[in-house]
């Protein structure tokens, strides 16, 4: 709810929404006549024009028109509102039970409603309403009966996607019932959508209606929107230039079905923020002036990178003033806990932050040019031609329903347009060979691969076109130690033999020493300490650091009792004042929690801790 008095759109369809229904209900004390009362009249009282008698003029039998829209909104709205739940309760059946139930049950069930859905909706509701009679019941009955199978469609492919989730399974293998798990696990995935849904269908019932009061076959001893329009249209209102008998209705129709389509746009967009923002939508520029570029030989340098995320309290502030280098032929990792900033650090650096996301301040040099100022045709030149990335988590960064080998042919072919499909299969099958994964297997898909295989495919596919820069953003996530040794020895071979430079985001410190050359550990968005990895495991100067390490295992010192760094990293809403880590850090003193220290020179690096000025007199 309290989403939803936020969005603008939802407000301005529920105020619209509002007037229509207390118009519906105080139609008895706002109507200045009874439009169902039996009047005499006089054929000069017919298609009377505006007056301060009739506001809106007269109808072809002398009533008042606005008293008829006023009482025509009880119809319209009763009609659609009522209609609306008979269809989203027979839909919503069943395409739960269609989706639960995916054998014949749920085969049959979904043919009956693409036997409804060949039929042309308005052209069965006509034939049916004659058939049955033209009461109001009828009415409401005939479109709810009709108007089921687009809710059917869209809860059953719901339900198929819900059903299959881990804790669902998780239930089932408690011992759960289906009754159950639907009651708790798939139902609540599945009523938000319904909720938007049938907003939109209160329209499309208004609609049908109206249309049908059109065409004349609506209840003839009830006002309804439509049956004004009607009459207005075959008792000659065009004719005798009445429009007030025609516009009014029209456009009360209008304002009710756009009020109840923005209503349901708006809850789309609380339910399921996925639908408005995406990946593919256009990518915000930093517009602060940039920084100078480096003077020195780096392949990427980032100087002042901030990246800020849209939230209901204004943006918050997820990385700030990050600075770093990536020389070629080096590797950098990038380490913290979980929430500290290192993937986001590296996509804003690149430009593919996810929705809601921005660089806001600093820039990103690559081979001498701003990422963070360029147009998106540059960008895009430049992106896995010379910078490419290993994504997170392979099976979901693979398109399932295409093989390995058409997914590496479709980077080589989007930078090198003249390549042939053979061509660029053949040198798919060559990069697979490459990461230690037969040719042959260019004729897989991603779920015939084991996790191990499909971390190899990725990275056969960040090779694709020969980059520069590699990025590896935890490369060895829900792999066994094995085949998180296996991962890291290629990466490293590649690395030496192609010369690449490497971006490693870990949080694992076996991994850093295993892999990287330089390190750069990061807490709650900011860099808290970096320099050589070998001088920063031997010698750490920040507290985090320390600590991090402590918690490390080692084989050189066995005995060594591991500790736990007490807290958590805090949320991006709440973040202290002073140094970030000052809340955990067991050296913290009050200047800690009222300034944040900045980045000094340190025997391993920097580092970016008050009780380094404090040990060098500072």
């Amino acid at each position: 709810m309290r989403a939803f008095l936020r969005h603008r759109m939802g407000l301005v369809g529920l105020s619209m929404l509002g007037v229509a229904v207390l118009v519906a209900v105080a139609a008895p004390l706002l109507a200045p006549y009874d439009p169902y009362q039996v009047v005499h009249i006089t054929v000069s009282d017919i298609y009377q024009p505006p007056s301060s008698l009739h506001l809106l003029g007269t109808d072809d039998g002398a009533k008042d028109v606005l008293s008829a829209l006023i009482y025509g909104a009880r119809i319209s709205l009763i009609v659609g509102f009522a209609s609306a739940v008979i269809s989203v309760l027979i839909g919503g059946a069943i395409g739960l039970i269609a989706g639960y139930r995916a054998g014949w049950l749920g085969q049959t069930l979904m043919r009956i409603t693409d036997f409804f859905l060949v039929i042309p909706d308005l052209a069965l509701l006509i034939v049916l309403v004659a058939i049955v009679g033209q009461s109001l019941r009828n009415i409401i009955l005939a479109i709810g009966l009709l108007g089921w199978t687009t809710t059917a469609r869209l809860v059953r492919s719901q339900t198929l996607t819900a059903r299959e989730r881990k804790y669902v399974q998780r239930a089932k293998a408690m011992g759960a019932s289906d009754w159950y798990l639907l009651r708790k696990h798939v139902i609540p995935q599945v009523l938000p959508l319904m909720l938007a849904n049938t907003i939109l269908v209160v329209s499309l019932a208004i609609l049908s209606e109206s249309t049908l009061a059109f065409l004349g076959l609506g209840d003839p001893r009830l006002i309804s929107w439509g049956q004004m329009l009607n009459l207005g249209f075959t008792r000659g209102a065009v004719a005798a230039g009445a429009w007030w008998a025609i516009i009014p209705p029209g456009l009360a129709i209008v304002w009710v079905v756009l009020s109840v389509t923005l209503i349901g746009t708006a809850l789309e967009d609380i339910l399921n923020p996925k639908l408005t923002r995406h990946h593919l939508e256009p990518e915000p520029k930093v517009t602060s002036p940039p920084p100078p570029a480096p003077d020195g030989d780096a392949l990427l340098a980032v100087r002042g990178l901030s990246v800020a995320f849209d939230s209901p309290q204004g943006p918050l502030l997820a990385v700030k003033e990050v600075d770093f280098e990536v020389h070629r032929g080096r590797v950098l990792g990038i380490v913290g806990e979980s929430g500290c900033g290192k993937t986001t650090t590296v996509l804003g650096a690149l430009r593919l932050l996810p929705p809601g996301g921005a660089v806001v301040e600093g820039a990103a040099f690559f081979d001498g040019q701003d990422l963070t100022r360029l147009d998106d045709q540059a960008l895009r030149r430049l992106r896995w031609a010379r910078v490419a990335i290993v994504f997170q988590g392979a099976m979901n960064a693979l398109n399932p329903v295409r093989t390995i080998g058409s997914q590496i042919a479709e980077a080589i072919r989007a930078h090198s347009p003249d390549t042939d499909k053979v061509a660029a299969i053949q040198r798919a099958g060559e990069l697979l060979e490459l990461v230690g994964i037969p040719a042959r297997r260019v004729k897989s898909y991603p779920h015939e691969l084991s996790g191990g295989m499909r971390q190899r495919a990725m990275i056969a596919l960040a090779l694709a076109c020969g980059p520069d820069l590699l990025v590896a953003d935890e490369p060895t996530t829900a792999l066994d130690v094995m085949t998180q040794a296996q991962i890291l020895n290629l990466l490293e071979d590649l690395q030496r033999r192609l010369s690449l430079a490497m971006v490693v985001v870990t949080h694992d410190l076996g991994v850093v020493n295993h892999a990287c050359d330089d390190v750069l550990v990061m807490y709650a968005g900011r860099v808290v300490e970096t320099g050589s990895v070998d001088r920063v495991f031997r010698s750490p100067q920040h507290p985090y650091t320390r600590l991090l390490l402590e918690a490390f295992p080692s084989l050189e010192e066995p005995e060594r009792e591991l500790v736990s760094i007490p807290g958590a990293p805090p949320r991006l809403a709440e973040m202290p004042r002073g140094c970030r880590f000052a809340p955990r850090c067991p050296y913290a003193f009050d200047r800690c929690h009222e300034e944040e220290p900045a980045l000094v020179s340190t025997p391993s690096g920097r580092a970016a801790c008050f009780l380094l000025e404090v040990d060098t007199g500072e």
